[in-house]
């Protein structure tokens, strides 16, 4: 029987880490969040540049559980204000 070995470009393997990190990162803040809320951050989230997204998710899942309410945003500023009014909140 003959062996077949597949190799893949170094940039696509990364490309694989970095969606699952992202569907990762989106699956714990939908675990935190109630669904109405999490699918209009997400429509905002999903408009965002791809390399972006995860680290939004990221600080969203953090504000979220530090008692921040998403539920009224309409806009990716209103996100961003949000954020920055928690991430004040230590200084």
């Amino acid at each position: 029987m003959n062996e077949c070995k597949v190799f893949f470009h170094p940039a696509f393997a990364e490309a694989v880490k970095d969606v699952a990190k992202l569907d990762e990162e989106r699956t714990r803040l939908q675990t935190v969040m109630e669904n109405n809320t999490f699918e209009r951050v997400r429509r905002i989230i999903e408009t965002q540049p791809l390399r972006t997204r995860t680290a939004l998710y990221w600080s969203i899942y953090k504000a979220t559980c530090a008692g921040q309410d998403f539920s009224r945003v309409d806009s990716m500023k209103d996100i961003a204000d949000i954020y920055t009014q928690f991430n004040g909140q230590g200084d």
